[in-house]
């Protein structure tokens, strides 16, 4: 529905396609939904409307690329999936676009709503006042919204959209929250991974078990409790400053907490996963969907063998050991629940005292 109340007769309009962030769908079914619109706006203006697409690729094939995608002539203007209105700064197309009715390209932007331009008021005053205000240019949503002179429409435009800015923040958490807690259930948890086969650092497919037969052998400096002779340690395995205490100190809580040996296991295995296939280790690291799978699946136990407090949630969780359940397996999945032997302990955190390898690194300043 395009308002009847501000002239558009003669103008020549861009249009604007963006899914936000939290938000379900895609840019192509919007476009499909406001194309009956946009033959609309071209009869009551009596101007073509271009449908190439500029911008992010719509059957998402291709990665964006701002210098070859920008310059494309069209007038439909992708912003893609999940770009979030609350970060201006990273919203190229938009930018361009306005940056090209600044310049007198374009009497205006319609769009399914105001909100694919911005939910947030100061987010739409950033993009648009000046445009509206002082340039007489028009904004249209094809659900009746319109901002141009109408001083009254943009007080009423301002209130909606405040409202409309706090849903939003509402909706991207929450999302964001239901996103976090089923990753975790998957087995994925950002953290520290050592460095496996393929993995491209400068000791991928380092012996961890040989390292810490080492770093125990050199014994600690009493004072400090650090592992001794570290140059040495790291110069047997290429390996770069302070990469022998850091692992040392891990290692050893991971043997007092009674993980260590499960831990090196799934290290050991996971590697020989990845030089199992018929191609170099770089390429399966990075490739290879059943490597992928098994990655994801393992990250939170690599990184928290002993279990973790999860700060966001105050939760203590642990995750299955990958070895007893075989990475071949862990493979076969995208979504490793699928498995019946995984199952990722979740109960809330209950004040125990934790060492630090099972806190994450944010909350250690803390402790």
């Amino acid at each position: 529905m395009i308002t009847d109340k501000v002239n558009i007769k003669g103008k020549k309009f861009a249009i604007l396609l963006r899914r936000s962030e939290g938000e379900t769908g895609s840019t192509k079914a919007q476009l499909d939904r406001i194309k009956r619109d946009i033959d609309a706006l071209e009869k009551v203006t009596g101007r073509k409307i271009n449908r190439t697409i500029v911008g992010k690729d719509i059957t998402k094939k291709r990665r964006f690329n701002a210098a070859r995608d920008l310059a494309i002539e069209g007038d439909i203007y992708n912003e893609g999936e999940g770009a979030s209105g609350f970060k201006t700064e990273d919203r190229q197309v938009l930018v361009h676009l306005l940056d090209l009715v600044k310049k007198g390209k374009y009497d205006g932007v319609a769009m399914e709503s105001f909100d694919r331009l911005s939910r947030d008021i100061l987010g739409l005053a950033h993009f648009a006042l000046p445009l509206w205000r002082e340039d007489g240019k028009v904004f249209l949503g094809f659900n009746g919204d319109y901002l141009d002179k109408d001083r009254e429409n943009e007080y009423l435009k301002t209130i909606v959209s405040a409202a409309s800015s706090l849903s939003k923040v509402g909706e991207i958490e929450k999302g964001k929250e239901a996103l976090f807690g089923d990753a975790v259930s998957k087995g994925f948890l950002k953290g520290s991974q050592p460095s496996f086969l393929g993995s491209g650092s400068k000791i991928a497919g380092v012996d961890y078990r040989r390292a810490y037969a080492m770093m125990k052998s050199m014994g600690e400096n009493p004072k400090t409790g650090k592992v001794r002779n570290q140059g040495f340690i790291e110069a047997e395995f290429n390996a770069s400053k302070n990469w022998a205490d850091r692992w040392y100190q891990k290692m050893k809580q991971y043997e007092q907490l009674g993980v260590l040996e499960e831990w090196l296991t799934s290290v050991e295995q996971f590697n020989k996963f990845i030089d199992s296939f018929d191609s170099s280790p770089t390429l399966v690291f990075k490739r290879n969907q059943q490597v992928l799978n098994a990655k994801k699946s393992a990250a939170g136990y690599f990184a928290y063998p002993a279990g973790v407090k999860i700060e966001t949630t105050q939760e203590f969780v642990k995750f299955p050991v990958p070895s007893k359940i075989g990475f071949e397996e862990l493979g076969k999945f995208a979504d490793p629940t699928m498995i019946g032997e995984f199952v990722v302990q979740r109960e809330p955190y209950k004040n125990q005292l934790l060492q630090v390898v099972q806190t994450q690194p944010r909350s250690r300043a803390k402790r």
